[in-house]
């Protein structure tokens, strides 16, 4: 059963601190200018922004670039290292498109087959929401139920009440964790938890009149299939320079390649995974062929997959979180609101 509680501000990195003893601690910080994800190392996390980090923190489960065996040939001997990263991490401060990115990561990674390597970092992994209590530049998470305010997919979840935290539990770990520092602590009062509410419905109404809010999920699902053939996916690539931000700062991207690379040691071998992209031009290339020729199809692969293939191989499973980040780090300011927009009005 969830309990809440609540912690003040000036408390906060105390009870993160205390983490560090048992725990790698991955909080937000600044670093040249930027928001993003980085490990605690004795500097203070940023407590109060608004919007979301640059990168999300699905690098701490899926990371760019992995080590996953290694092969030591030995006259006709092989042996086979696999690399599996058990690091007991907690990361703070996660928004809810973020956690609804990890949902649906977990749903890809851990059904079906299981990659061991994910669900090795996903076990050892305490996830801390927060809330958002205002619209960021790009997001549109609202009409696709992954925010302002997190219902799941958390340990603990965190929500600024002004100098306090009023603070939810998700799981028996995040229990363990308030439990671990309950002198941090206090109960929540009937006016936190009023206040709790308040502030959902007043953060609802502030991201649903954000302008790029007015995406309609239903009426884009419908109409999509309609859309296969049209000219908008020419005329919305013609800026993409095919740099892969887009995939790369995404939650739910999760496309990679492996390769098996010699080391400087003889008879060894690593096999390395890394993250891919479908925008790139020989994602789909093929001895004989490349399926997908043009930018057009790229980017018409792209959404069709967050909002069409995701959902219907994985049973309603979120592929789009709404966080913005594609829109925020184009080059060629390609936006998929623009162009949902645009298959909305077919």
């Amino acid at each position: 059963m969830s309990e809440m509680r609540i912690l003040d501000k000036a408390k906060l990195a105390e009870f993160i601190g205390k983490l560090g003893a048992d725990f790698e601690v991955i909080v937000p910080r600044r670093e040249n200018g930027n928001l993003v994800f980085g490990s605690l190392d004795h500097t203070q996390p940023v407590v109060e922004f608004t919007g979301k980090p640059l990168v999300p923190p699905k690098e701490y489960f899926f990371p760019q670039r992995e080590e996953l065996l290694t092969f030591t040939v030995k006259g006709k001997e092989i042996k086979v290292e696999a690399h599996l990263d058990k690091v007991k991490r907690v990361i703070w401060g996660i928004r809810p498109c973020d956690l609804a990115g990890i949902k649906t990561l977990d749903t890809i990674f851990l059904s079906n087959y299981t990659d061991n390597y994910y669900q090795a970092r996903r076990e050892n992994t305490i996830l801390m929401g927060l809330n958002c209590n205002e619209p960021c530049s790009s997001g549109f998470c609202s009409p696709l139920g992954t925010g302002p305010f997190a219902k799941d997919s958390f340990d603990l979840l965190f929500t600024d009440l002004g100098n306090r935290f009023l603070i939810e539990t998700g799981s028996e770990a995040g229990r363990e964790l308030v439990a671990s520092s309950a002198d941090l602590f206090a109960e929540a009062r009937d006016a936190d938890k009023a206040k709790l509410k308040e502030l959902e419905e007043k953060c609802k109404r502030a991201f649903e009149s954000s302008l790029p809010s007015t995406v309609d999920l239903a009426t884009v699902s419908n109409k999509l299939s309609g859309a296969w053939g049209d000219a908008l996916w020419t005329e919305e690539s013609e800026t993409c320079i095919l740099c892969g931000g887009c995939n790369f700062i995404c939650p739910t991207c999760h496309c990679f390649n492996i390769e098996d690379v010699p080391a400087e040691q003889q008879g060894v071998s690593t096999r390395v995974r890394y993250w891919d992209s479908c925008q790139l031009g020989g994602f789909t290339q093929m001895a004989a062929e490349n399926t997908r020729r043009t930018q057009a199809e790229r980017l018409r692969q792209r959404v069709f997959h967050k909002l069409v293939y995701i959902p219907d191989k994985y049973n309603g499973a979120v592929g789009c979180t709404g966080c913005g980040r594609c829109i925020e780090v184009c080059p060629g300011e390609i936006s998929i609101t623009n162009i949902l927009g645009r298959v909305m009005r077919k």
